[in-house]
């Protein structure tokens, strides 16, 4: 009898303990967006750190989309995004240019529904190609993709996620232009996308208090419900304020997917006229740098966590079905009660 008592507990304990488990909200993703992960993959992409780990070292100096270091860079993108699991693909778009890194996340319930986070990885200095560190414009927005890829690629979604570094920003969106032609045409259902595109620098003119220390996303009609889902999501799991625009001319890689009737958002700094109008004094200068006095770190990190929560919100925690195990571990709590009182009437 002792041993049969024992036999049925194992049976109950195996049950239980191969039950697979989930992340229960989207809180306890965000809480494993960490600055210090952050500002890992700026160091790199900045060129303080080696993309490689041994000796010869080798330093991003830029990330030109006609040079060559573009390609170390997504080279080293790749590399990360194969780190975490992810399905991942070079999309080489034009051979003039470095390719987009695409990173894929396949969804357990609902694959043909694709969402987006994306920035471009490429960087732009008319003074001197060579050199161009490229932090806020936009190792921050890279940054964020990376980081998004990291949490996220540690759980299931309903939807299929794609990280995506895109070339060519620079020279007018040429590689998110590609990508986003490129799925149309090939009728991929994608819901949202959400792009990262400088957001260190959230003040216009640097006096303190700001009267415009917020984050700006931008959106056009055909995204409302997404911006909807951003504005949730950056209330429930941030403490920065955020300003929405309408605004379909509001241009970085989030606009190429409006031209082909995509749901997009764009995250910001500022409005793209404040950036074009100098409410950044490092934009495109060899000053956008990590040591940059006038960046915001603190700031920089909420902001990626509220995107990384909303993709995580829209694509939908996979909720592992359990029945199965439930009516084995049922049927065997059962049985036990049934054997216990048995063994108690014979006592």
């Amino acid at each position: 009898m002792r041993r049969r008592l024992v036999c049925i507990a194992v049976l109950v304990l195996i049950a239980l303990s191969t039950a697979e488990t989930q992340a229960t909200s989207v809180a306890e993703i965000v809480d494993q967006v960490t600055l210090p992960e952050y500002l890992s993959y700026m160091r790199v992409l900045t060129g303080i750190d080696s993309v490689t780990p041994t000796k010869p070292f080798q330093y991003l100096e830029n990330r030109y989309s006609l040079g060559d270091d573009i390609h170390v860079a997504a080279q080293w993108i790749q590399g990360k995004f194969d780190s975490f699991g992810l399905d991942t693909t070079l999309d080489t778009f034009d051979p003039n240019y470095g390719p987009n890194v695409i990173g894929e996340l396949r969804g357990r319930t609902r694959p043909d529904d694709i969402y987006i986070i994306g920035a471009h990885y490429d960087t732009y200095h008319a003074g001197d190609q060579l050199h161009a560190p490229g932090c806020d414009d936009n190792a921050s927005g890279t940054g964020a993709v990376l980081i998004a890829g990291s949490v996220l690629s540690q759980y299931e979604f309903d939807a299929t996620i794609r990280f995506v570094a895109f070339s060519g920003e620079e020279q007018w969106m040429v590689g998110s232009l590609a990508y986003a032609a490129a799925a149309q045409a090939a009728g991929e259902n994608i819901r949202g996308m959400i792009n990262y595109d400088m957001f260190l620098h959230p003040s216009f003119d640097n006096v303190d208090p700001d009267p415009d220390y917020d984050l700006d996303i931008a959106y056009e009609d055909n995204s409302q419900l997404l911006a909807q889902v951003l504005a949730t999501q950056f209330s429930l799991h941030t403490s920065i304020d955020v300003e929405f625009h309408n605004d379909p001319n509001d241009v970085s890689d989030q606009w190429s997917f409006w031209q082909y009737g995509y749901s997009a958002a764009g995250i910001f700094e500022n409005t793209v006229n404040e950036i074009w109008g100098g409410s950044n004094d490092a934009y495109h200068q060899l000053t956008d740098t990590m040591g940059n006095p006038d960046y915001d770190w603190d700031f920089a990190i909420e902001a990626v966590r509220g995107g990384t929560a909303s993709l995580a919100s829209l694509a939908g925690l996979y909720v592992i079905p359990e029945p199965a195990s439930i009516a084995l571990v049922g049927t065997l709590m059962s049985g036990l009660l049934i054997v216990l009182r048995r063994h108690r009437s014979k006592v």
